[in-house]
């Protein structure tokens, strides 16, 4: 009975860890795609290739990283929660 009610408790933070782990996986695929500067900084166009590239590659990488940070700071949460529980 009590376990029944800790997978209660834990099941929908742990749904959520694994939808972020999922959109983490498919951050490669848009990471492969590329960034078109194009759409969103119209000075930026005016550069050469490579610039432009370049910045897209810095701006990319940003996502990424602050994606992977917000990650791992939820599932700290989630560690910490959980351990708060445990010794409740």
């Amino acid at each position: 009975m009590f376990q029944r009610i800790v997978d209660s408790i834990f099941n929908p933070v742990i749904q959520i860890l694994t939808s972020a782990r999922d959109r983490l996986e498919g951050v490669s695929l848009v990471a492969a795609r590329g960034l078109n500067l194009d759409y969103f900084l119209g000075p930026l166009s005016m550069l050469s290739p490579e610039w432009r590239a370049l910045i897209g590659s810095i701006v990319a990488s940003a996502f990424l990283i602050l994606g992977v940070l917000v990650a791992r700071k939820t599932y700290s949460l989630y560690l910490a929660f959980k351990e708060g529980v445990k010794w409740w």
